[in-house]
């Protein structure tokens, strides 16, 4: 490389790094489509076991690498998740609360864990849950609290990560915070912010909301306007403070 080229790209490079988090969601903007935000087109990810937005899986690796330094094994027991499967789950689960709650008490059941179809981060292919594979699994359900905390098996792992995630740009979601609205504590459940910036701040757009309002699942009827107007504050916005748009 040329010397001149060189210094362009470094003094590029260090007008890039100073920028604050927010800029980044504008300047990737025009990368992004509403369809990539509501889980319905997914060639912005790669083509690996467990698809990933690129620079995610980028950033992944790298943390993989140095938890195995210190005998961690990350692993992904769920990454990316399309419209399809999103709608699936909540349509199973739907199927089954409504057997014996009101089609609005299913929902409100639902949606303490499970994300309405076409809103979960879950489709941007950001957003990761982590288990520890080089310990014993631990029998039943692992994505529990219990399991990452305490004597729980992935323990060493929650404690790593609350030490170095957000090095490589990877945050906790939903914290154990007591003032938060929302999903439940999840911790497990972590994204990388240089992306997901973006995919958020898209979703609060009009676009995104028009575009929503056109899919189809079970249950939908019941989420009128201010049903939605609410989940949007409550449940998209509940999340860790430092994975807001500023």
């Amino acid at each position: 490389m040329k010397r001149r080229d060189f210094l362009l790209k470094s003094s590029q490079a260090a007008v890039f790094s100073s920028l604050p988090w927010s800029f980044y969601g504008g300047f990737f903007q025009n990368e992004i489509k509403v369809n990539q935000v509501l889980g319905i087109d997914d060639k912005h990810l790669s083509k690996s076991e467990i698809p990933l937005e690129m620079d995610t899986l980028s950033a992944f690796q790298q943390m993989k690498s140095e938890a195995k330094q210190e005998g961690i094994d990350l692993r992904i027991v769920s990454g990316y998740r399309s419209f399809a499967r999103q709608k699936a789950i909540w349509e199973r689960k739907f199927k089954n609360y409504t057997k014996e709650l009101s089609a609005e008490g299913a929902v409100q059941k639902i949606i303490a864990f499970s994300s309405i179809p076409g809103t979960s981060r879950h489709h941007w292919g950001t957003d990761i849950d982590l288990i520890d594979g080089a310990v014993t699994r631990p029998k039943g359900d692992l994505l529990l609290a219990e399991n990452y905390h305490g004597n729980g098996a992935f323990c060493k792992l929650k404690t790593w990560l609350d030490k170095n995630s957000e090095r490589f740009g990877f945050h906790l979601v939903y914290t154990d915070n007591f003032d938060r609205s929302g999903f439940q504590y999840e911790p497990w459940h972590y994204s990388y912010k240089p992306k997901s910036l973006t995919f958020l701040n898209i979703q609060q757009s009009e676009n995104y909301r028009k575009s929503w309002e056109k899919l189809n699942f079970e249950g939908k009827l019941v989420l009128d306007s201010e049903f939605m107007n609410n989940y949007f504050e409550k449940y998209s916005l509940g999340i860790n403070p430092s994975l807001m748009p500023s």
